[in-house]
């Protein structure tokens, strides 16, 4: 199985460079890596450059193109570009578990007809008491979402793949052939919510063939650069929805 890890950046360049550090750094590292960058300067491909200079199996594939319009946009090309059999997508400002690649491999090996599954980050901050309780007293039939209470309380190995119609973007994995059929969204402009949007579409053209695998872990460190004030993206998020 090949494997393609895709990372869309932006002015990032030192949490992008943590990044790609922890996917040289993996137990199974992936055939190719996509950056795609839209930043107006050239940090972050030096940073990434520096990197990849030991060589190595792994192959960069480096997109620097300011015409690309946002995550959406970043990732259909990635997508079009990408030579694995799965292509895994990830945020610039993440640090991957050294077996990530491995624990998704596995995934898709021994569960054969899985066509997409999402990891889970492990460094939420604390939720409040009751908010697992009220989330779901109200995100009930088509709103389910099975990865409330499962992100940042897994540990070990062994878990059991959970079936998810919702597939978290910055730690997704599909098979090559879901593109062919499911297309991204680059016209309503989507941000918060363009992994629920895909991952739903996708679910409506193949049934129920996506997993969370709370195997495959990584922490995000959400970074301040090119990102809103908590009320202006809680507004976004409440239009996209």
């Amino acid at each position: 199985m090949r494997l393609t890890a895709v990372i869309p950046t932006r002015n990032r360049p030192g949490d992008l460079g943590k990044a790609v550090a922890s996917v040289c750094d993996q137990t199974r590292l992936p055939d190719e890596l996509i950056v795609v960058d839209q930043s107006p300067g050239n940090e972050s491909r030096l940073v990434v450059e520096g990197l990849m200079q030991g060589g190595g199996p792994m192959r960069l594939d480096y997109v620097h193109d300011t015409a690309i319009s946002g995550l959406v946009d970043a990732k259909r090309v990635a997508a079009g570009r990408a030579g694995g059999d799965v292509v895994c997508f990830l945020e610039d400002d993440i640090v991957l578990e050294a077996d990530y690649f491995e624990q998704i491999e596995r995934g898709f090996v021994e569960r054969s007809e899985m066509l997409g599954c999402c990891g889970v980050v492990t460094n939420l901050p604390p939720l409040p008491a009751f908010y697992v309780g009220l989330f779901r007293l109200f995100h009930r039939g088509m709103f389910a979402d099975r990865r409330v209470g499962i992100h940042g309380f897994a540990s070990g190995r062994g878990h059991a793949l959970i079936a998810s119609d919702y597939l978290s973007g910055g730690l997704s994995a599909y098979r090559r052939e879901v593109f062919e059929s499911v297309p991204f969204d680059t016209a309503n402009d989507l941000f918060m919510t363009e992994d629920i949007d895909f991952s739903t579409r996708a679910v409506r053209c193949f049934g129920t063939r996506f997993y969370i695998n709370p195997n495959a872990r990584l922490a995000h460190y959400m970074s301040p650069a090119n990102r809103a004030a908590v009320g202006a993206r809680q507004r976004r998020k409440v239009r996209e929805f």
